[in-house]
């Protein structure tokens, strides 16, 4: 990953985000955001950019919890020939291949062996992905959400806080599954 990171989307989710890489030790970062004013300090972090197609000379990940907004800007990035890095936390537990450009596992979450992750995924605090699971581009685990063994999520799927997905369940894109559902 580029020592110049630019995260797109400086809501609670990029301040989250931020504040992660820098307890890792990311200090070069920026936002860029296109609903705030060019040079805002977000979290001590200056907005740079008002549109991802203007980023330069620096990596980007899109930190926009939307998956459908997420895609969108990931693909207009990827578009221009930006650099799309990825965040694992330090402070996760990670086990897996390489996760798909642009996506961030968060403080707290775990992700087991033969697991795999496609683009733009967010696995979010807390949140399981077991063994052998196949989490699909632009899918948003919630805090504290579980996928047991074998479990594949298709692209975009939005699995709520607390839910859980039973060993060898397949789950079709784009579905959104609540808070606490099992």
């Amino acid at each position: 990953m580029s020592n110049n990171l630019c995260l797109f989307g400086a809501g609670g989710h990029g301040r989250v985000i931020a504040e992660q890489l820098i307890k890792a030790g990311k200090n070069q970062l920026c936002f860029g955001d296109g609903t705030l004013p060019l040079h805002t300090l977000v979290s001590d972090i200056p907005v740079l950019f008002q549109s991802v197609t203007d980023i330069a000379d620096r990596a980007v990940i899109i930190t926009i919890g939307d998956n459908e907004i997420r895609a969108k800007m990931q693909a207009q990035a990827e578009a221009s020939g930006l650099e799309l890095a990825s965040f694992i936390s330090p402070h996760s537990y990670y086990a897996a291949d390489a996760p798909g450009a642009g996506s961030m596992v968060m403080a707290g979450s775990i992700v087991n062996i033969g697991a795999s992750l496609g683009r733009g995924v967010i696995v979010n605090s807390g949140a399981i992905v077991e063994h052998d699971a196949q989490v699909g581009d632009f899918c948003h685990l919630s805090p504290g959400s579980v996928m047991t063994g074998g479990v594949r999520l298709g692209a975009g799927v939005f699995l709520g806080p607390n839910a859980t997905v039973l060993v060898g369940v397949s789950i079709v894109a784009g579905a959104v599954i609540g808070a606490g559902a099992v």
